[in-house]
């Protein structure tokens, strides 16, 4: 027989679910609380810097406050074992936490650590006991040393008392969790490429290429032999490259046609031999260069209608990574009235030599 307005004990039910490998079990554990039992954190988050094992990380908890509790301290229990506040706490190997500093907070303020209260896997932060605040609160802690293995699930169990140690009745409290991971690195890698294609006629990316020989025709001292190949380069060396012609005049046993020293016009009747990289009128032969790249020929083969020829010399430049160019070469012959006669040919290497 129960007399009207007696305090009657309530029942309250909570109900856990833990969530196992391959199976789900319940948990459920009945506590009897009065009227002024604890409440539960509302909206909890944590958020780690890093979540690699051992790291030096930052963490950043927030929650809202669902009460008007007096609020003198809040800890920060982490554990390995368990996410109930009334289960034994295992602390996470390699975790440390004792030297954390309270970077930033909002909301419910005004709080500093409490060193005295704090070890290596739980936190207390302190202030003069005022008055809670229904308020989205948040905490920054920088300085905490991740625990050390790889998968290991954390539960942090947060809780609020009037006192400002940590310590007597608990007023709100409620549980976030995080998992340490490896870094998950994605790479590429580009290579280093230079690449030179050479012919009587070229794409001009290289594409495709033709012929490998030119016949300049029976020389004659009334007018000038002219001929063209082409070759495209395109490089990302940071350098750029440069293109050599490597070779000698024509010949034909000891019979020689001079090789051009300086760049010089056509003159019939002469003994001359050179090239140049321009779209010329005299003779009209070549073609200037084709393409997106930023390659150019050198001073001594960039003059339209004026050739020379000098073994080794450097004939087209880029000074940065380029796309391709397509570079025409002009070649000049011009024989005098008393050159021998014979079979003149000559072979032209083209050098391609960049620097990675």
């Amino acid at each position: 027989m129960m007399k009207h307005g007696a305090s009657t004990p309530k029942l309250l039910t909570r109900i856990y679910f833990v969530l196992a490998s391959l199976a789900v079990s319940f948990l459920i554990i009945f506590i009897n609380y009065n009227s002024a039992a604890a409440s539960e954190l509302q909206n909890r988050s944590v958020q780690l810097s890093s979540y690699t094992p051992s790291a030096i990380s930052a963490y950043q908890f927030g929650f809202v406050v669902p009460s008007t509790s007096i609020l003198g301290s809040i800890v920060f229990d982490y554990c390995s074992n368990s996410a109930l506040l009334d289960d034994p706490c295992t602390a996470p190997a390699g975790l440390d936490v004792s030297s954390a500093n309270l970077s930033s907070q909002s909301g419910n303020t005004a709080f500093s650590i409490d060193s005295a209260d704090t070890t290596v896997n739980k936190l207390v932060i302190k202030r003069v006991a005022l008055v809670g605040s229904i308020i989205t609160s948040t905490y920054n802690f920088s300085n905490i040393t991740n625990p050390s293995t790889i998968g290991t699930t954390v539960f942090v169990r947060i809780s609020t008392y009037s006192s400002t140690d940590g310590t007597g009745p608990l007023n709100d409290n409620g549980t976030v969790a995080f998992v340490t991971a490896s870094h998950f690195t994605v790479g590429a890698f580009v290579p280093p490429f230079l690449k030179l294609c050479v012919g009587v006629s070229v794409a001009p990316d290289c594409s495709s290429l033709s012929g490998d020989s030119i016949n300049l025709g029976i020389l004659s001292p009334n007018h000038a032999n002219a001929g063209q190949s082409q070759f495209a380069t395109g490089t990302n060396s940071p350098s750029g490259y440069a293109i050599y012609s490597l070779g000698t005049t024509m010949t034909s046993g000891n019979n020689i046609i001079p090789a051009l020293a300086i760049p010089t016009t056509n003159f019939p009747d002469t003994g001359q031999f050179g090239i140049n990289l321009r779209a010329n009128l005299s003779p009209p032969i070549g073609e200037d260069p084709v393409g997106t790249g930023t390659a150019a020929p050198t001073a001594n083969y960039n003059t339209p209608n004026r050739y020379m020829f000098s073994d080794g010399d450097s004939i087209v430049l880029a000074s940065l990574p380029t796309n391709y160019n397509r570079m025409t070469v002009s070649y000049l012959v011009n024989v005098p009235s008393n050159q021998f006669p014979g079979v003149y040919s000559t072979t032209i290497t083209y050098l391609a030599v960049a620097q990675f």
